[in-house]
């Protein structure tokens, strides 16, 4: 990334080594990608039958997409699942177009962002922030991204819900959706989900025994939280970074007699929607979608999302440069950010 400026009480190893990276792949790379973003947890011998290539060779490839972060392997559940109890969709304005590149590259580094897409638009840059409460929702917004120079305006669109998240954007099956939806967990599941959120690989063994509780508990809560869809254990990657892809955020007014779950189901069904959020706001869901070319994204709005029931109103957003990480739980997050500060204070004195 160019020119990264850090923002006030943002733990930078943190943040900068959950941002995902790109380089070129091989054809082999994007098979085990493709199988990785089904299911995670696939043992390479499996993949490696399928694909017709040595255990060995694939065992090579995916450790080197792991270590280079153009993959991680993660479970891909609810922000409330982790920690979090508030999530909202900031829109930023800023003095300059020549000044984006610089401004979401800062915004990248806040810990409470996870987020950041760069548009050339009324709005240039979108941020979503994942926060505790709304005490850390504020702090993030006065003292960290005001204190960015180049940010003109910050309108806030606040989730109602996460009604549909779906990473999956190599080798889809597009009549097969397995998103995760937003549903509550109990603490016992969500100290599961914590864990292979940190290493979606990890042996379910190894997370009985850091937990306390027996592997077969493990094992059957775990697969009961996949098959209610509140949990999905997949290799996530920065689309833009690795596609010749389309991606865009398209904000959607809802008519006032239509419940807009009904039309956050239907936006849902669409294989080319991988996010759909309910918010508050002058918009009442933002969807993403990703698509081959812009060609396409026109045909999506045309023919599937404006002749949805209820929709009044649409405005797209595309992406010119995206900044993706994985969401770490809060207890990681904060024990990372903690002793990040204690080094800076060390090497300060």
């Amino acid at each position: 990334m160019s020119d990264i400026v850090n923002s006030p009480n943002s733990s930078r190893g943190a943040t900068e080594s959950s941002l995902l990276s790109s380089l070129p792949l091989s054809d082999i790379d994007r098979e085990i990608i493709g199988h990785l973003q089904q299911n995670g947890r696939r043992t390479y011998v499996a993949i490696a039958n399928d694909i017709g290539v040595t255990e060995k060779t694939v065992r090579a490839h995916a450790k080197a997409l792991l270590d280079q972060k153009i993959i991680q392997v993660v479970a891909l559940t609810s922000p409330a699942a982790l920690g979090y109890r508030v999530s909202t969709l900031a829109a930023i304005s800023i003095a300059s177009p020549a000044e984006g590149t610089r401004i979401s590259d800062a915004l990248a580094r806040i810990d409470s962002i996870d987020y950041v897409v760069l548009t050339y638009s009324r709005f240039a840059i979108f941020a979503e922030i994942i926060a505790r409460d709304m005490q850390e929702l504020q702090e993030t917004i006065e003292t960290q991204i005001g204190a960015i120079e180049g940010i003109t305006g910050v309108e806030l669109f606040p989730y109602f819900s996460l009604h549909y998240q779906q990473a999956q954007i190599i080798n889809p099956n597009p009549t097969h959706k397995e998103g995760v939806i937003d549903a509550e967990m109990s603490e016992a599941d969500q100290a599961i989900v914590a864990e292979l959120a940190l290493d979606g690989r990890a042996a379910y063994s190894m997370v009985a025994e850091k937990l306390g509780i027996s592997e077969s508990q493990v094992r059957i809560r775990a697969q009961h939280l996949l098959a209610n869809r509140q949990l999905k254990i997949m290799a996530i990657v920065n689309p833009l970074k690795l596609l010749d892809c389309t991606m865009s955020w398209i904000a959607i007014n809802v008519a006032v007699d239509v419940p807009m779950s009904d039309v956050a189901d239907a936006l849902s069904s669409m294989p080319n929607i991988s996010y759909v959020a309910t918010c508050a706001g002058r918009f009442d869901i933002f969807v993403e979608v990703i698509c081959t070319s812009n060609a396409e994204l026109l045909e999506i709005i045309e023919s599937q999302i404006r002749p949805v029931r209820g929709v009044t109103r649409t405005e797209a957003f595309i992406y010119a440069n995206l900044h993706y990480k994985r969401l770490l739980p809060l207890h990681v997050r904060d024990r990372t950010a903690a002793e990040n500060a204690t080094v800076h204070s060390v090497l300060r004195n």
